[in-house]
C-alpha cells in the first residue's frame, strides 16, 4: 500500500518505510529507501497501521532523524513508539469516526478510523486519510473492506468529500457489486488499486483490469502515475 504523492511543492509518504514482510509483498529496497531520505524527503510520513507490510518503527525513526522539519502521522500503536516527539508525532485518535485535519504547509491531512479487515485483526487501530494537495483531495483507506455489517462506509461519511483519487486495496474491487459500493460511498474520478501481491496470477489481474478498464494498478515499485 506504499504510495508517495507529490504536487511537485509538497509531498507525502503513506505506508512506505517498511521492511520485508513476506513473499506477498512488496517492500522498499535500500536503494529506495535511501531515495526517499535523501532525494524524495517527503514533508510527512504517514501510517495506516501497525503491521509489517505497512510500517517500521527503524526506518521510520531514521527517516525523521534525517529530516529535522519531517512529521508522522499514525494512530497511538504507531505513535506511542516516538515518546517525546509531540511537535513532530500526530496522533489520530480512533475511538470514533471523528475526522481530525492538520494542516502541513500546503497539504491538508485528515484521518480518521476505518476498520481493518478480518476478524482476527480486530484490535488494530486502522487510520485512513483524505489529503488535500493543491486541488486534488486524495483518499487512502489503509487494509480495510466494505465492512457492510457494521455498516462502515455509512458512517464514514465521504461521498461528500468530492474525492478525487481513490486508493483502495484490490479486494475491495472483487466481489460483484463492488463498482456500484465504490460509487455510492465514495464516488472518486479516479480509482487507484493497491496491496497486489506479486504472486498474484496473471489471469486474474488481467480480469480485474478488464473489469476496471479505467483504474490505475500498482504492481511494481517506483511505478508513476500523473493526474
Amino acid at each position: 500500500m506504499g504510495v508517495y504523492l507529490s504536487d511537485g511543492q509538497s509531498s507525502v509518504l503513506i505506508d512506505g518505510l517498511h521492511s520485508q514482510y513476506g513473499d506477498d509483498y512488496l517492500f522498499p529496497t535500500k536503494e529506495l529507501v535511501s531515495k526517499i531520505n535523501t532525494e524524495l524527503k517527503p514533508d510527512a510520513i504517514l501510517f495506516t497501521h501497525r503491521h509489517g507490510d505497512h510500517y517500521s518503527k527503524t526506518l521510520s525513526k531514521e527517516y525523521l532523524n534525517a529530516n529535522q522539519k519531517a512529521v508522522l502521522f499514525g494512530a497511538n500503536q504507531v505513535t506511542k513508539e516516538f515518546p517525546g516527539q509531540n511537535d513532530r508525532v500526530f496522533t489520530i485518535a480512533t475511538k470514533d469516526y471523528t475526522k481530525q485535519t492538520i494542516v502541513i504547509g500546503k497539504t491538508k491531512v485528515t484521518g480518521l478510523k476505518i476498520n481493518h479487515a478480518g476478524k482476527r485483526h480486530v484490535s488494530v487501530e486502522n487510520v485512513g486519510y483524505l489529503i488535500t494537495m493543491n486541488t486534488k483531495k486524495i483518499l487512502h483507506v489503509g487494509d480495510t473492506d466494505w465492512l457492510e455489517k457494521i455498516d462502515l462506509f455509512n458512517k464514514l461519511d465521504l461521498t461528500n468529500e468530492a474525492i478525487d483519487i481513490a486508493i483502495l486495496p484490490y479486494w475491495m474491487l472483487l466481489q460483484q457489486d463492488a463498482p456500484s459500493l465504490i460509487k455510492k460511498y465514495i464516488n472518486p474520478k479516479q480509482l487507484i488499486a493497491t496491496h497486489i501481491s506479486p504472486r498474484i496470477k496473471k489471469q486474474e489481474l488481467l480480469e480485474l483490469k478488464n473489469r476496471y478498464p479505467d483504474t490505475y494498478f500498482l504492481t511494481t515499485l517506483e511505478q508513476q502515475i500523473q493526474l
